[in-house]
């Protein structure tokens, strides 16, 4: 089977049409609950439309347009990766919004203006099993029954009480790659060996090209003899995540069509890309630890973390490269191989929901 070809890794065309027909049309992964704690509110980037996402004094979670309803003024920075306390005020004429999107304050008009007319614009925001979802469609389907299409290994996971898990760190990073070879790069470990030394080390199947375990059929990889977790030197001072047995393995997914479910004994790792045009992407990872250990006085992500991320840097290194090497006038495609299959169920997925594109 054929890889994408070059324009639909590089062309503005066809990532118009993926924001029309993939990210505005359909769910994406914003983050999960503990960094949007209740009275907060945070913005993300949806493919080119920015959204507040809000979560009021009740623990209910909300979504709107980035949009002043008085004169269209942006209200918050674009991917604010931290939430903030309290409303939502305009910097322009100070409009003010509670954190249900409903209009409180327009200082200065004297007129008898009808407020109620003039809340902000709602887009749909839910919750899965701690994880939040944003949708910008006019009418998505269900976020039940997009997960279960989509991604059904994720339901798989729904009996782990994720929503209980905390943030324990974070990282934000900017990728001079398109979204699509990120996952690919996700889907396939011909490169591992190559690219991840101390990955392999840790996970010896890895060394074959093997995404999973051939002799086994539950999605799960086996560290290597004597390591209990996802470190250097395969070592923790962590509790077990709540929900798991002690088993030193690893087991994970990709949720379509921007995120990462990676799955070890002390910590889940949630990696979430939000596109920015067809050579960018912001990458940013939620670290999840047992709340028991975050609240420690001395709780330290820092081995869990620091391996995450070199995996992850030496990944985007070489998406890099491959995103500099799809826009030579030489590429056309590339060819898939048999471990590369997971790759190929991505790229026939992909290309089911974006649909076809007018050609030149």
């Amino acid at each position: 089977m054929p890889t994408l070809g070059s324009a639909d890794y590089c062309s503005p065309e066809i990532f118009a049409v993926e924001q029309a027909r993939i990210f505005h049309a359909s769910w994406m992964y914003a983050c999960h609950i503990d960094g949007l704690p209740a009275g907060t509110k945070r913005s993300f980037d949806i493919a080119g439309e920015s959204v507040i996402v809000t979560r009021d004094i009740d623990g209910d979670v909300h979504a709107f347009a980035n949009v002043c309803r008085h004169r269209g003024a942006e209200l918050c920075d674009r991917a604010m990766s931290c939430a903030t306390k309290g409303s939502i005020r305009c910097s322009y004429h100070a409009w003010t919004y509670g954190l249900d999107g409903a209009l409180v304050a327009t200082p200065r008009v004297d007129d008898q203006f009808d407020r109620d007319r003039y809340g902000l614009w709602p887009y749909r925001a839910e919750v899965w099993n701690g994880m939040v979802f944003v949708s910008v469609a006019d009418q998505p389907p269900t976020l039940d029954s997009w997960l279960a299409k989509q991604t059904p290994d994720l339901i798989g996971f729904g009996k782990l009480p994720i929503a209980d898990y905390r943030i324990g760190a974070r990282s934000e990073t900017v990728v001079a790659a398109n979204w699509k070879i990120i996952i690919e790069n996700y889907a396939e470990c011909l490169h591992c060996a190559v690219v991840h030394p101390e990955l392999v080390d840790l996970i010896p199947v890895y060394r074959s090209g093997h995404v999973l375990d051939p002799d086994r059929d539950d999605g799960a990889v086996a560290f290597t003899e004597g390591s209990e977790a996802f470190t250097i030197g395969g070592r923790s001072r962590l509790s077990v995540l709540p929900g798991l047995a002690p088993t030193p393995e690893y087991n994970g997914t990709a949720m379509f069509p921007n995120a990462f479910f990676d799955l070890t004994p002390t910590a889940l790792a949630l990696t979430a890309l939000f596109p920015v045009s067809p050579s960018c992407t912001v990458v940013v990872g939620e670290y999840l630890f047992a709340a028991q250990d975050v609240e420690r006085p001395d709780f330290d992500p820092a081995p869990e973390f620091e391996f995450n991320e070199l995996v992850g840097a030496q990944d985007y290194v070489v998406c890099e490269t491959v995103q500099r090497g799809v826009a030579s006038r030489a590429f056309t495609s590339g060819g898939l191989t048999h471990k590369d299959r997971y790759v190929a169920d991505f790229v026939a997925q992909y290309l089911d929901i974006r649909g076809p594109v007018a050609t030149n």
